[in-house]
């Protein structure tokens, strides 16, 4: 499944009413579903609505993107193509009172099978262990020698997900599998950024 990550710049103090109109935006022939559509807590302007869209077909993303771009209030639309590395949990999206994560990881190419590796393998405990959903990971092409993934989780709260991060976690803990994986995982970044955000549509 090929994916998209569509972030829409809207006039002030519109996000809110711009989801709500893509929530309802009826999908037209040959475009992308509309997975989920976020705006931000925390990490970007609030005039922003980010939107995760999923179709089989590459065409279907740019009839996708133009019918966005003419939704009212909407000012400018960025798009990153995306190749889904495994989506684990979609059915967790929801339009509820969670905090979901958008977070980019920008991995050396030549790490990039051990990052996906070590991020799969890792999943299970790290969900069972912190009360937290991976909703999914993608990638985008590589640029200049580096690979960006984009990881979508949920989260109770704020508070849940700073008590998920491996540094954070027991003393006890720290020789457990999942946190020997992350830290390892670190170690193949050259960058990193998260954004916090409230899911405010999801498909049925």
């Amino acid at each position: 499944m090929q994916a998209e990550y569509i972030t829409l710049s809207t006039a002030p103090n519109q996000a809110a009413e711009v989801a709500q109109a893509l929530a309802t935006l009826p999908a037209g022939a040959g475009e992308a579903e509309l997975s989920a559509g976020f705006t931000p807590l925390i990490g970007l302007s609030i005039n922003t609505v980010m939107v995760l869209a999923r179709a089989s077909q590459a065409a279907a993303f740019d009839a996708t993107a133009t019918r966005l771009a003419a939704v009212e209030n909407v000012t400018a639309i960025d798009r990153v193509r995306l190749e889904a590395v495994q989506e684990r949990d979609l059915a967790c999206l929801a339009p509820d009172d969670a905090m979901y994560t958008n977070r980019w990881f920008h991995v050396r190419q030549s790490a990039a099978e051990a990052f996906e590796a070590d991020t799969l393998a890792a999943w299970a405990t790290f969900e069972s262990g912190t009360d937290s959903q991976v909703v999914g990971l993608w990638k985008a092409p590589p640029r200049d020698g580096v690979t960006s993934y984009l990881l979508i989780a949920r989260y109770a709260d704020l508070a849940a997900w700073s008590r998920s991060r491996y540094w954070n976690r027991p003393q006890a803990e720290q020789d457990s599998d999942w946190i020997e994986r992350f830290r390892r995982r670190r170690e193949m970044m050259v960058d990193s950024s998260v954004i916090a955000a409230r899911c405010l549509f999801a498909a049925t």
